[in-house]
């Protein structure tokens, strides 16, 4: 049996990706083992989001072909897809459309013989051929593929093409697979998941509509979406949210720019007053609401005055959670022909302070709950403290300091066995303890 590892790069599209692969591979008669053992075949996928992907993902690929000289290394993902990547480094290329057909690739040997290109390419194939095998308490589910906002700075539109959803009835057989196989939370995923179109007629947006039909699932504890972009923010969708018990009460809205120049040149179809009405009207009908961010420091033009409104409209939008990205020239790209670059120091002193109000607003919305109780769902055991983890519902990531004494735990800590699994995949309520950077150590209620 031919042994097959993976390696995944970037977003949750790419690793609900590879978590298909692997089961295509595995229902194929190969053997999944860690990337770290030896393997007949290596599988990289790969992202080309930022300059540091790039290089992430050539340093991957180089590494395994240096050290593993007898197995044949096979490259994936949007760097595959760019002119940037090097055919000669791997011995197969799977384009993204072709992830799903990576069984009969292997088996037909067939050579890497298209280089990637910048032409905008179809987004192809998205459903899953085979049952859900996961062993995960939270799991990825992609529904949508490929994007045309052509955002300046972004090569995605051009590595992942047009945009397609899955449909309806496919979402929910795998969906139910996934809770069949022990999964308790779906997160929503997609390139570009608000525009997720249904295959069914509705009063609703598409994307409230699915999540109306995903929250029917017995089982099913809790829907999370990925990210979403602020123009596909509609009422019906934050009504959802707001009402759906099982709908995690966390929005991931990317910012990019507090900066109304930076925003237009960036090509993003909105204004900061745009994006600030929208969060004042998330949170007067959602209580306790997690909004989380991206931003881009040092996008070209991007003077202090530019910077300071970004850091101020953070501060005003009070996001949990900032994901800070240094710019990157992305080749081909609007941006990258833009004058104005700004140096690597102000940069990273941009990003030194904007990582100060981050750490700032973190620590509030933590401290907020810290005499309320909060439901997480406890995911794995960390192997380094030996404790529970999980996520909230406002997507904090909690340990937890001891487990419930239930009937089961007492009779099994009598004979000396260990129960722990019994709180994986629960709703446990805690209570907060004590903050650590991102995340929180928790006591039983």
């Amino acid at each position: 049996m031919p042994k097959i590892a993976f390696y995944t790069l970037g977003c949750r599209s790419n690793q609900y990706e590879t978590d298909m692969m692997k089961k295509i591979c595995a229902a194929s008669g190969f053997d999944i083992i860690p990337f770290e053992e030896q393997a007949d075949i290596y599988v990289i996928n790969t992202c080309t989001v930022t300059g540091n992907a790039d290089k992430k993902s050539r340093h991957a690929i180089r590494m395994v072909k240096k050290n593993n000289a007898k197995s044949t290394v096979i490259a994936t993902g949007c760097y595959v897809e760019t002119k940037s990547f090097n055919m000669k480094e791997a011995d197969l290329i799977l384009h993204n459309e072709d992830k799903l057909n990576i069984d009969k690739f292997i088996r037909d040997e067939r050579p890497a013989s298209r280089q990637g290109g910048r032409e905008m390419r179809d987004a192809k194939n998205i459903s899953s051929p085979i049952s859900h095998l996961a062993s995960r308490v939270r799991s990825n589910l992609m529904i949508e593929n490929g994007c045309e906002n052509f955002c300046s700075y972004c090569i995605v539109p051009f590595v992942r093409g047009k945009i397609i959803s899955k449909p309806v009835d496919q979402v929910i057989s795998e969906a139910k697979s996934m809770v069949k196989d022990g999964v308790k939370e779906i997160v929503l995923t997609g390139i570009n998941l608000g525009e997720y179109k249904t295959d069914i007629p509705s009063r609703v947006s598409h994307l409230a509509s699915l999540i109306d039909e995903l929250s029917k699932i017995d089982g099913l504890l809790r829907i999370r979406l990925s990210s979403i972009e602020p123009m596909y923010i509609t009422d019906d969708l934050i009504k959802v949210v707001k009402e759906d018990p099982k709908v995690c009460k966390h929005l991931h809205i990317p910012l990019q720019s507090g900066d109304d120049k930076i925003l237009k040149a960036m090509n993003r179809n909105y204004t900061s007053k745009d994006f600030l009405d929208m969060t004042k009207k998330i949170r007067e009908q959602i209580k306790d609401i997690a909004i989380t961010t991206d931003i881009i420091i040092g996008f070209p033009g991007e003077d202090d005055k530019a910077f300071k409104n970004t850091c101020g409209l953070a501060d005003k939008a009070r996001f949990s959670r900032i994901h800070i990205f240094s710019y990157s020239d992305r080749p081909g790209t609007a941006a990258s022909k833009l004058p104005d670059k700004i140096d690597p120091k102000t940069i990273a002193k941009r990003h030194e302070k904007l990582g100060e109000i981050r750490d700032k607003l973190m620590l509030k919305f933590h401290s907020s709950f810290i005499k309320r109780p909060v439901e997480v769902l406890i995911e794995q055991k960390d192997r380094k403290t030996g404790m529970y983890e999980g996520l909230s519902s406002g997507f904090i990531r909690v340990f937890l300091a001891g487990l419930p004494r239930s009937p089961l735990r007492i009779e099994a800590s009598r004979r000396g066995d260990d129960m722990g699994d019994e709180c994986l995949g629960r709703l446990i309520p805690v209570k907060f303890k004590e903050f650590q950077g991102e995340n929180v150590i928790a006591r039983l209620r």
